[in-house]
């Protein structure tokens, strides 16, 4: 995992539950703003997303907040996928 997705992670996974704002995390990670045309941020959070597996059939999510930031989130009652998923 590159450095910068590294530190995305770890700023997440230390602040679990918590709304991060897009400001937080470019000044955080990269010490400096991040327009807010530019990709950048989306592009890594969706690379960590993918390497991490953080969807909600895993216990996990990372969500965003239009206009407000990011969250990680833990799912309490995961949703299993594929031929283990059943409708009742």
């Amino acid at each position: 995992m590159p450095p910068k997705e590294f530190e995305l992670a770890q700023l997440f996974f230390r602040n679990v539950g918590r709304l991060i704002s897009r400001d937080v995390l470019a000044e955080s990670v990269w010490n400096r703003e991040i327009p807010a045309t530019s990709r950048t941020l989306d592009t890594h959070l969706s690379n960590i997303r993918q390497k991490l597996q953080l969807r909600p059939q895993n216990g996990v999510r990372l969500s965003s907040s239009y206009a407000l930031g990011y969250r990680l989130e833990l799912v309490s009652d995961p949703q299993p996928q594929g031929d283990d998923a059943k409708d009742d």
